[in-house]
């Protein structure tokens, strides 16, 4: 899959925070107790609602709708006086309308991410009505209930000002709000309040109806998931409500971003999109989701994840089960999910580990000088394997095999699933075609566009149309897909084996297995056979009907082979 990592490596990149937020499906205003909110909805799938803060409005989230639409349902509103919502003209409740928003569209339960007031606007919601709550995102909340220091009331009262211009460049430059330094942030938030300067109206708070029972004293009836997240700038206040936040909530993990204040999301958005995804991705291993299924109960199970530091960088993990390190490699343009029935099946027998590589999944895309197979062999150090045996499909292959060459004495043994070497060319007309489409995809931005034809590539193959391709595979293949090919993201090549792999089969040591899809591009029967002439000893196994993502297409097939080659 080389051609696709060296096109994506001479696309610009962009800053997420410059993307902007997809048309809505859904933008209309919604009744509520003598008024209308103004309601957008993007995306389909598990539903997340944004609820913004007191300063700006629904378009302070443009960055992660930009990120979450891709694979959920976003819903975000203007709340009562904000935005292009009206403001209130009688006594009023945020909760009440909050469930109006969710109740009119039709949302049994829900994702609910709140900021600043809005973060507390959700626990009060959570308190009102856990039946609706799947889990909090909370970023810099407050607390109903909880007092303010008189630092804090004097910076408020200090930005206040009857003159909205002035009103819009003291918030706007406020130190707590947005941290020294970011200056696109704090230009953003300039143009956020500068479009609609009611938001700033203080007046709308007299009319607001609080909760009976605030929640500072009720934390602990919370019993979903929750995440906190912070800029280490943000206001002491609310640091204070954090660790109130997180003592009272039971399981509540706090989060703190660097170089960033109050409204962290804008200030760091890849920062923050990455704990929430991670955050999420918890969130489906929880009883009754699919893999949680798969996994029986018993010792084995023993399941951790998080981010490892590796080389100016963090690159996300999972690892479960106890035995000999096994350590799964994805393709490109895929992620660590691609492996989800591998990984519960050799779990029962090896300490499993996958992860995502820069640029894919949830760690960061790459910058500055690097190279994925040592990467893969600092993550080995990290968790403590002197060896370990590698499993990879397609660019996975190629990390595994030259590590194999560059590091012999780390490598137990190679499972080479629809292998890529470092240095081999894809020349064949179906592969030229394959770059050509991509692209010009990429060319006319339609990064959407582009992934179809990945998932055409190299999940459908050359000799099948999309509708004989299993559509739970094809369906997973393109969701990951869509989240990788955008222009903030990169996995890009990194340094590679000098002398390629391609030259130097011959000098792999480990005991290698290769699996082929016979429905597979012509390269990667060339590479297999390749594989198969040259690495000593190497078996070679082709599996009948599937293509590119063999070990999803016949996940059961794959797992026999692997359980019985590892040993």
């Amino acid at each position: 899959m080389r051609p696709l990592l060296i096109l994506l490596v001479l696309l610009p990149t962009v800053s997420l925070a410059q993307v902007p937020s997809p048309a809505p499906l859904f933008a209309d205003f919604v009744a509520v107790d003598h008024g209308r909110l103004y309601v957008e909805e993007f995306g389909e799938g598990y539903p997340l609602v944004f609820i913004h803060d007191g300063l700006a409005h629904r378009e302070v989230w443009d960055a992660q709708v930009a990120a979450f639409a891709l694979h959920y349902r976003v819903i975000r509103y203007d709340r009562r006086g904000y935005g292009r919502s009206d403001a209130p003209d009688s006594v009023y409740s945020n909760v009440d309308d909050l469930d109006a928003v969710v109740t009119a569209r039709g949302i049994d339960r829900a994702v609910l991410v709140g900021s600043s007031a809005g973060g507390g606007l959700v626990i009060d919601y959570a308190l009102a009505h856990p039946e609706r709550v799947e889990a909090l995102v909370l970023s810099g909340p407050v607390v109903s209930g909880s007092g303010y220091t008189l630092h804090n009331m004097k910076r408020a009262y200090t930005n206040f000002s009857t003159d909205p211009a002035a009103q819009v460049e003291r918030w706007s430059a406020d130190p707590y709000a947005i941290a020294p330094g970011n200056d696109v942030a704090r230009a953003r938030l300039k143009d956020l309040l500068t479009a609609y300067p009611q938001n700033l109206d203080l007046g709308k708070g007299a009319l607001h109806r609080d909760p009976e029972r605030p929640a500072l004293g009720r934390l602990g009836e919370i019993h979903v998931p929750t995440l906190l997240l912070t800029g280490e700038h943000d206001i002491p206040d609310v640091h204070a409500h954090m660790g109130a936040i997180e003592a009272g909530i039971p399981g509540a993990r706090r989060v703190v971003l660097e170089d960033a204040g109050h409204l962290c999301y804008l200030e760091q958005p890849e920062a923050f999109n990455a704990a929430v995804r991670e955050f999420l991705s918890l969130i489906s291993l929880a009883p009754g989701s699919p893999l949680a299924q798969a996994a029986p109960p018993g010792p084995w199970n023993t399941y951790t994840r998080g981010f490892a530091p590796v080389d100016g960088t963090a690159l996300y993990y999972e690892a479960m089960g106890v035995g000999d390190p096994v350590i799964l490699l994805h393709g490109g343009a895929v992620d660590h999910r691609m492996w989800d029935e591998q990984f519960v099946a050799l779990a029962k027998r090896f300490r499993v580990v996958r992860y995502d590589a820069r640029g894919a999944g949830l760690s960061l895309s790459p910058f500055g000088t690097y190279c994925h197979y040592e990467d893969l062999a600092a993550l080995m150090t990290r968790g403590g394997f002197e060896r370990a045996h590698l499993v990879g499909l397609s660019m996975g292959c190629r990390l595994a095999v030259d590590l194999a060459i560059a590091h012999p004495e780390r490598v137990s043994s190679l499972v080479l699933c629809s292998p890529g070497i470092s240095g081999f060319e894809f020349n064949t007309p179906e592969d030229r075609a394959y770059i050509e489409r991509i692209r010009a995809a990429f060319m006319q931005a339609d990064f959407t566009k582009a992934a179809e034809e990945f998932v055409h590539a190299w999940c459908d193959g050359p000799k099948r149309t999309p509708e004989e391709t299993p559509a739970d595979v094809r369906a997973r293949v393109k969701a990951m897909a869509v989240e990788i090919i955008r222009p903030d993201r990169d996995m890009g090549q990194g340094v590679e084996l000098d002398p390629p792999a391609v030259a130097r089969l011959g000098e792999v040591r480990a005991p290698t297995l290769a699996i082929l899809g016979t429905l597979d591009m012509p390269s990667i029967h060339t590479i297999v056979q390749m594989i198969g002439d040259t690495v000593p000893g190497a078996r070679v196994e082709r599996i009948e009907g599937a293509a590119h993502m063999v070990n999803m297409e016949e996940p059961e097939r794959v797992n026999r082979l692997l359980l019985d080659f590892i040993r």
